[in-house]
């Protein structure tokens, strides 16, 4: 399994505090199956302006430690830009792309979306990158109309979600809209967003929920294929299943999920 969306890097945002707590965490990654895992500190400009070089120094401290404490597990660098009328240029001028592709991992504000949300989006994608929304699940617009999703997709935007949603980290709120984004395929990652707070990991108990529900090549979609494109820098289908196919072979389950297609 590929982590996409990880605050293990120490001492640069409101993640790990220390090294030796970033080590932990990526023990515990390990330990249930990560092979490869992308530390995407967060950049605001206001509040943590990590640049390339505070980002490289610490990449490098721990990338260090990782070899001398023998893991296995393999590190990415990025960073979760906060979208501002500023973020385009300091993308381009500290390299916060995820393992030097033209993807990006973009967040926004909780409560609302800014009036330039969807300009800011388009001009990502015209200067090339690929943009993908960190935790869609946690945005109150998303919670009220499932749908914007769809839209936010349909102009070249990818969605990650977050493995805390699924077992109600955030709120039975959040996690009655994640199980909708993924009911109506509007999903391409699952990410654990691992802010080092808690020393269990939510992957393995998520995929178990999600398996429960869908086949088993849905979770390697979100969290070994997709990932492993984006860390190549490949193309990812942005619309990739019908409801259908998605349900496991249950007759009820797809019976309902037909009729549910026709009335929509």
């Amino acid at each position: 399994m590929i982590d996409i969306h990880t605050h293990i890097l120490p001492q640069c945002d409101d993640g790990s505090q220390d090294l030796e707590t970033s080590l932990k965490h990526l023990r515990i990654s390990e330990e249930i199956g990560i092979t490869d895992l992308v530390l995407t500190p967060h950049f605001m400009i206001n509040q943590y302006h990590n640049t390339k070089n505070i980002l490289s120094e610490l990449f490098d401290l721990l990338n260090n430690a990782v070899q001398k404490d023998d893991l296995k597990i393999k590190l990415h660098l990025g960073a979760e830009a906060y979208l501002d009328e500023k973020i385009i240029s300091f993308i381009e001028s500290e390299n916060l792309t995820i393992n030097n592709t033209k993807y990006v991992l973009v967040e926004t504000g909780m409560n609302s979306f800014p009036a330039n949300f969807y300009d800011l989006l388009f001009n990502l994608v015209r200067k090339g990158y690929k943009p993908i929304l960190a935790h869609p699940e946690r945005y109150s617009p998303i919670m009220k109309n499932i749908f914007l999703a769809e839209d936010i997709i349909r102009r070249n935007v990818l969605l990650q979600l977050n493995a805390g949603s699924f077992l109600g980290f955030y709120g039975n709120q959040v996690q009655k809209t994640v199980w909708k984004l993924l009911d109506n395929g509007f999903a391409h990652f699952l990410a654990s967003d691992n802010h080092c707070r808690i020393e269990s990991h939510p992957f393995v108990e998520a995929c178990d929920k999600i398996s429960e529900k869908y086949d088993d090549y849905l979770i390697e979609l979100l969290t070994e294929i997709n990932p492993r494109r984006m860390l190549n820098n490949e193309n990812i289908d942005f619309f990739y299943l019908e409801k259908e196919e998605l349900l496991k072979e249950n007759p009820i389950k797809n019976f309902f999920s037909k009729i549910s297609k026709i009335i929509n």
